[in-house]
């Protein structure tokens, strides 16, 4: 009896006797929340604004990041109030210090509760953009499940490189590493399960996701994978050339880096400038090399994850197409899948789409994807009109327009989701999904000919939401019925790694088939107005290509 006495005791210090303002005493120093309720009255803990590691300012500007330090009086940690620098999203929220976590919680840990599954959510943005902010899933809350958010420095400042050991890069991902580390040390005190983790993200949270999957210091921090349309071996998800742009950045402060490569200077130099002024230099570098010939979506972005050298603190040493194949991977079960056409986001005006596809035409080597490795303009004008075959049949694109979104979509996703599904598969248990339901909700109403019609990061719509956002009592039956089913399956994953664990009519009585390609076939599960196991995901094109990845003779590819 006086050990359940001393328990109850220690967890009213850990929370605070106050279910107003909800308390936790963290390892670093205590924090203080506050309460709030679903679309469905059930209430809930927010701590927004929990620092995971010291502000990355002055000396540890471009440095990997470190643990907070103490502190003694309680942070009111109630609203996320910055965001990390974003480059072309000019918002006063910006801030170098934004190395935050946001924690929503449906229990704070008692004796007689179990603790609850968590889900870690890394936001998507290009590497470049987005935030923790706002970022709310009191849906996912609903079903008994704790969630996170994180913010990680973006841009420059979370992605430069001089491939050596000055600036070695990735410091975007390792930002990301530590607030996992972070919660699978303190979830608990949340009513978390640390051995229950699963870290899910959309299009860069994504690609992030799966460079988390082949870090060997990620294993044992969580225990599942979601992938929503992003893989590291998707084109723009890896930057090729970062000591050049690192440079030519920092010359629109400095024109003496035009010519001087010497990377300690740079460093020096770039710690001593504040920080939007390098946040303003990676736009004007953007903007002075942005072209379709160059599109980061197709090609990769200009601020991105990178193989860096051999140092101390590295995330990324090897090529990850090798990795992957090879099976060094954490060998976690993931859920990864696509929209129906993920580049109708980029494709929305039937106009400008049409006058780009004309200019691929008198360009087929723009086609070409850069991984492809081919130099010779010759052999890259000749690969790209045979990626235009697989298309068209040889007619120009720029009179099938459906036809061109439809190689946007495999060029910057498709393709490259299918290929990591494929390999992973080999190694641990993958699921694959296509988003297909063309709702209201997601407020898309783009179509073409010859294309499918669910653009990318429609899947969020279903997911996201708070307060009287939640409330979709007005829309289509339909659309309802899609946000229970993607919940259920997302939390299902969460709880249980297994999309469909046992019979459910909500989800159809469907049994979800793993990925398993030695017979041949790739059975995934299309979430459309009902859900439909099908086999060979956009088989139309996705074999075509890999037959051209194949004539190449060589497999050391970076992405795919």
């Amino acid at each position: 009896m006086c050990k359940v006495r001393l328990f109850s005791l220690f967890i009213l210090l850990q929370i605070g006797t106050s279910l107003a303002v909800p308390e936790v005493q963290l390892p670093d120093g205590p924090i203080r929340g506050r309460e709030g309720s679903t679309f469905t009255n059930k209430q809930y803990y927010i701590f927004e604004k929990i620092p995971y590691a010291a502000p990355p300012v002055g000396e540890l500007r471009f440095k990997a990041p470190i643990p907070p330090s103490s502190w003694d009086e309680p942070l009111d940690t109630v609203n996320l109030d910055v965001t990390c620098y974003q480059q072309s999203r000019n918002v006063k929220e910006e801030s170098e210090d934004c190395l935050y976590i946001n924690v929503y919680t449906p229990q704070l840990p008692t004796e007689d509760e179990p603790a609850l599954p968590v889900m870690i959510y890394i936001h998507g943005g290009g590497f470049v953009g987005g935030t923790a902010r706002g970022a709310y899933a009191e849906r996912i809350i609903n079903e008994d499940v704790v969630y996170a958010a994180i913010n990680y420095r973006l841009g420059p400042f979370g992605f430069m490189s001089t491939e050596d050991d000055v600036i070695p890069g990735n410091n975007g991902l390792k930002d990301q590493h530590l607030a996992f580390q972070w919660a699978h040390d303190n979830i608990h005190l949340f009513g978390g399960d640390p051995d229950k983790i699963t870290i899910f993200g959309a299009s860069a949270g994504s690609a992030s996701v799966a460079y988390h999957l082949i870090n060997q210091n990620s294993k044992d921090l969580f225990r599942g994978g979601i992938l929503q349309s992003g893989s590291f071996l998707s084109p723009w998800a890896f930057q090729r050339k970062p000591k050049e742009i690192a440079f030519a950045t920092a010359a629109f402060l400095n024109d003496t880096f035009q010519t001087n490569t010497d990377s300690n200077a740079l460093l020096e130099f770039l710690q001593s400038v504040d920080a939007k002024s390098i946040d303003v230099a990676s736009e004007k570098y953007a903007s002075s090399v942005a072209t379709l010939q160059t599109e980061e979506i197709l090609q990769g972005y200009y601020w991105g994850p990178f193989v860096e050298v051999k140092n101390p603190d590295a995330f990324l040493t090897k090529k990850m197409y090798g990795l992957l194949e090879a099976g060094n991977v954490i060998g976690v079960p993931i859920l990864i899948g696509i929209t129906s056409e993920e580049g109708i986001m980029w494709n929305k005006d039937a106009a400008t789409t049409k006058s780009r596809l004309a200019l691929f035409d008198e360009h087929l080597d723009w086609l070409v994807p850069n991984d492809m490795q081919i130099t010779d303009q010759d052999k890259r004008t000749e690969m790209g009109r045979a990626i235009r075959d697989i298309y068209t049949g040889g007619e120009d694109l720029a009179d099938h327009v459906g036809d061109g979104v439809r190689y946007w979509s495999d060029q910057s996703f498709t393709r490259s989701l299918i290929k990591h599904a494929e390999l992973y598969s080999n190694f641990a248990e993958t699921y694959f999904y296509q988003f297909s339901y063309d709702g209201k909700l997601s407020n898309a109403n783009v179509h073409y000919e010859g294309a499918d019609d669910v653009g990318h990061s429609a899947d969020n719509a279903y997911i996201f939401c708070a307060g009287s956002g939640c409330d979709i009592s007005g829309y289509p039956e339909a659309d309802q019925i899609t946000v229970d089913r993607v919940i259920k399956i997302w939390t299902n994953f969460a709880k249980y790694q297994n999309p469909t664990p046992e019979p459910s009519e909500l989800l159809q009585n469907v049994t979800w088939p793993q990925v398993s390609t030695e017979d041949g076939d790739f059975y995934y599960v299309d979430i459309r107005d009902d859900l439909e196991i099908k086999n060979h995901p956009k088989e139309a094109t996705y074999s075509k290509w890999v037959e051209l990845y194949d004539s190449l003779g060589f497999s050391d590819f970076d992405t795919f």
